[in-house]
């Protein structure tokens, strides 16, 4: 069974990295059947010491078009062919079948920006005892993109984790293949992801807590570096930073 603590232990760094098999992401670094790119990606990680990355075949951008299975499966496979075995990884998809076929490519996590919220998903995390991230979704949203609105987004957020969990744990994730992940820029306006960011220190610390707030729009809002981002991330507890591999 994927056991969290254990593999934290593993990384050389507390950041992961992020590659785009896409070419519509909003941050523009897809690799999208560039074998070319890909080995650039794989190069700055392990100049910088990084030997964990977040594989993404379909952009969640504002607006995103979801794509078909095959579709996905075929940017999955181009990376499977290509991959290098100096990394571990995690699939971030909010689709059951593509993480399938990633654990069994050697894949050790699903990265759902869902939440989880869909049966398939839960049972084959439960099947497959990986290890799994579960993105703050609010119960209230109709998808992961409607803006919702906060009354105190810190409490609120921590609250809807701890119901996500619990709900996981219920129906049969085991607490040890779990990290929680806030959801800057998911769901919420700007300054609710801004206020998230300034107060990590305050997000819930029963599972190991996973940031990404890489490139996203409001972060322009924030005086600080990209550097001086990732120590705030830090030093607030948080035990990995998502970062796009030119941070």
């Amino acid at each position: 069974m994927f056991d969290w603590k254990n593999f934290l232990k593993l990384l050389e760094k507390k950041t992961f990295g992020i590659i785009n098999v896409t070419d519509d992401s909003f941050s523009g670094d897809g690799i999208l059947h560039s074998k070319k790119l890909l080995k650039e990606r794989f190069n700055f990680a392990l100049e910088n010491n990084i030997n964990f990355l977040d594989i993404g075949c379909m952009s969640t951008k504002p607006d995103f078009q979801m794509l078909n299975t095959n579709e996905e499966l075929d940017r999955l496979n181009f990376f499977l062919d290509n991959m290098s075995d100096k990394f571990y990884y995690s699939i971030d998809t909010l689709n059951s079948l593509v993480a399938e076929r990633a654990l069994d490519s050697g894949f050790l996590i699903i990265n759902d920006v869902s939440g989880f919220s869909e049966s398939k998903m839960i049972e084959l995390a439960i099947q497959r005892e990986c290890g799994i991230i579960v993105m703050h979704r609010n119960p209230a949203s109709k998808n992961i993109q409607e803006k919702m609105d906060y009354v105190d987004v810190v409490d609120e957020v921590n609250t809807h984790l701890i119901n996500q969990t619990e709900n996981l744990i219920k129906k049969g994730i085991n607490k040890s293949q779990i990290a929680v992940d806030p959801g800057l820029g998911f769901g919420k306006k700007m300054d609710d992801s801004k206020e998230l960011f300034l107060n990590l220190n305050n997000l819930i610390k029963s599972y190991p807590v996973v940031v990404g707030y890489s490139r996203k729009k409001f972060t322009d809002q924030i005086n600080m570096t990209s550097s001086e981002m990732k120590d705030h991330c830090l030093h607030s507890g948080v035990d990995l930073v998502r970062l796009h591999l030119d941070n």
